[in-house]
C-alpha cells in the first residue's frame, strides 16, 4: 500500500517536531526560574544522559520501522540489503506480524539491559558531577529518569510502527499530547517545590503516555489490529530468529550510526561538565538545545517523508525519490536559516530577560547553530541510502564522531579553549568529509543536478503550501 502524505500530515509534523525539540525551550524560563545554578546544570546533563536511548537502541527501532514500512507496501520477503520490489499492492500482514513479534522481543532484552546499566554507572556519575549539592534529591531524580528512559525505549517501537505505515498526523499526535502533558505536569511540580525531581516525575508521565497513545492509534490506523488477529499462523521461534538476523544486518550498522551521532553531539555536554561548573556547563547545553530544536524544527519535511521515500523505493519509483529529495534538501536549508534568525533576534533576548548568566553569547549560539545545520543536512542525504537498505557510511561517520572527541578533549583540557574548542572540534570533524560528502554521491546516483534539486524543491514546497490554502479557502466560504 504506497504511503502518501496529505497537508495534514505536514501540519501535524510541524507541530508534533516543534513540541518535542521546543518543550525544552518552552519549560526553560519555569526550570531557570525554580533551580538554581547547580540543579539547572544538572538537569542539562540529564537531557543529555536521557539521549544515550539512541545508543541503546542500536539502531533496529530505524531498520524495523523500514521493513514495517516494507511490508505495508506488500513486499513478499525482506532482505539483508537492498530490498525485493513489491509486485502487490496488498499489505503482507503475515510478514508485518513476523517483524514485529521479532521487535518485542529485541527491544525487552535491551530495555532491560539499559535499565541496570543506569542504575549502577548512570547513578555513579551523577553523584560525582552532583557532590556540590546536598541531599538524595539528585539520586531520585535519577532513578526516576532511569524508569522513565526504560519505559520510553521499551514501547518507543509503536511511534515508529507508525511512521513506517505512514501514519504521519497519528505519531505526531501521540508526541504532541503526550509533550503537552509533560509540560503542564513540569511546569506544576516545579512550582509545588519538587525541584529536579518534579521534571524526572514528568518524563515519566510523558513516557507512560505516549505509549498508550501511539499504541492504540496504530492498531487502529487502517484495521491493523483486525487484520493482524486474522492471522492465526504463530510465529516459530526459528522465523523470529531468522527475523532478527536478518534485520540485525543493518541493524548494527545503524547503532554504530546512533553511536557516532552522540559522539559528534551530545556527548560534547558530558565532556564540557568535566572541565567546566555546571553553571557554565548549562549554558553551553541550553545553546546545543536551541540549536538542535531549530535544525530538528527545519527538518520537519525530511522527518515525515521517510516513509514515503521507503515506500517510493520497494516500487521503483526513481521521480517520485528525486522530487521527495529535493523538497527534503530545499525546505530544511531555507527554514534552518529563517530559525536560526528568529533565535538569535527574538529567543536569545528573551533568556537574557529571566537570567543573563545562562545564556552564551550570540557569535557562540549562531557557531553552534552552524554545526547543527551541518549534522542534519548531512543526514537529509545519508537518509537516502538509508531509506534503500543501505548504510555505507558508517565508517566515516564513526572516524569523524571520534576525531570529534578527540579533538575536544585536546581543545578543552590541553589548550583550555573552553566552549569555542568544543565548537571548532566538531565542525572540523564533520567538514572534512562527511559535511559534503554525501550529498555529492546521492546527487550522482539520483542523477539530480543542484538546479534541479532547487527547481524541484521550490515546486514541491509551492504545491504543498498552495493545497493548504485551498482548503483554507474552501472552509471559509
Amino acid at each position: 500500500m504506497s504511503v502518501k502524505l496529505t497537508n495534514k500530515d505536514y501540519i501535524w509534523s510541524y507541530i508534533g517536531v516543534f513540541l518535542s525539540l521546543f518543550s525544552s525551550i518552552i519549560m526553560t524560563p519555569f526550570v531557570v526560574y525554580f533551580l538554581d545554578g547547580e540543579q539547572y546544570g544538572l538537569w542539562g546533563v540529564f537531557q543529555s544522559l536521557a539521549a544515550i536511548t539512541t545508543l541503546f537502541d542500536f539502531g533496529f527501532a530505524t531498520t524495523f520501522a523500514r521493513n514495517i514500512n516494507y511490508c505495508w507496501n506488500g513486499a513478499g520477503k525482506l532482505e539483508k540489503t537492498g530490498g525485493m520490489f513489491s509486485e502487490q499492492s496488498e499489505p503482507n500482514f503475515y510478514l508485518m506480524k513476523k517483524t514485529m513479534k521479532a521487535c518485542q522481543t529485541v527491544f525487552l532484552l535491551i530495555s532491560v539491559a539499559a535499565l541496570v546499566i543506569m542504575l549502577t554507572a548512570g547513578t555513579f556519575y551523577v553523584r560525582y558531577i552532583s557532590s556540590a549539592i546536598s541531599g538524595e534529591e539528585p539520586e531520585i531524580a535519577w532513578i526516576i529518569c532511569s524508569i522513565a528512559i526504560f519505559l520510553n525505549l521499551y514501547f518507543g517501537y509503536y511511534g515508529s510502527f507508525l511512521r513506517g505505515v505512514g501514519a504521519i498526523s497519528d505519531a505526531n499526535k501521540a508526541t504532541v499530547y503526550s509533550k503537552a502533558v509533560q509540560i503542564i505536569v513540569t511546569i506544576v511540580l516545579l512550582a509545588c517545590g519538587f525541584g529536579i525531581v518534579g521534571t524526572s516525575v514528568a518524563y515519566l508521565v510523558y513516557g507512560t503516555l505516549y505509549r498508550i497513545i501511539a499504541r492504540q492509534s496504530f492498531y487502529k490506523y487502517k484495521g491493523i489490529g483486525d487484520r493482524l488477529k486474522e492471522v492465526k499462523n504463530i510465529i516459530p521461534i526459528e522465523e523470529i530468529k531468522e527475523m532478527f538476523w536478518t534485520v540485525w544486518h543493518n541493524a548494527w550498522r545503524e547503532g554504530i550510526v546512533s553511536l557516532a551521532n552522540y559522539l559528534a553531539n551530545q556527548a560534547t555536554t558530558i565532556i564540557c561538565s568535566l572541565y567546566m561548573p555546571l553553571t557554565q556547563t548549562g549554558s553551553y547545553s541550553l545553546a546545543v538545545r536551541l540549536g538542535m530544536a531549530v535544525a530538528q524544527v527545519s527538518s520537519a519535511m525530511y522527518t515525515a517523508n521517510q516513509p514515503v521515500l521507503q515506500s517510493a523505493y520497494i516500487n521503483n519509483d526513481k521521480a517520485k525519490m528525486k522530487k521527495k529529495m529535493s523538497l527534503i534538501v530545499f525546505s530544511y536549508t531555507v527554514l534552518d536559516i529563517a530559525d536560526m534568525l528568529l533565535v538569535v533576534i527574538v529567543g536569545l533576548p528573551l533568556l537574557r530577560l529571566i537570567r543573563p548568566e545562562t545564556v552564551v553569547s550570540t557569535s557562540i549560539m549562531v557557531a553552534i547553530g552552524f554545526y547543527q545545520f551541518i549534522l542534519k543536512f548531512r543526514n537529509c542525504y545519508t537518509s537516502y541510502f538509508s531509506c534503500t537498505n543501505r548504510i555505507p557510511y558508517i565508517k566515516a561517520f564513526l572516524i569523524s564522531s571520534i576525531g570529534c572527541v578527540v579533538l575536544s578533549f585536546i581543545f578543552m583540557g590541553w589548550f583550555h579553549y573552553g566552549v569555542w574548542g568544543l565548537i571548532v572540534a566538531q565542525i572540523i570533524s564533520q567538514g572534512i568529509y562527511n559535511a559534503w560528502a554525501w550529498m555529492v554521491k546521492a546527487h550522482k546516483e539520483m542523477d539530480l543536478s543542484a538546479q534541479e534539486t532547487i527547481f524541484y524543491g521550490w515546486r514541491e514546497t509551492k504545491q504543498i503550501i498552495e493545497g493548504f490554502l485551498k482548503k483554507r479557502s474552501k472552509r471559509n466560504v
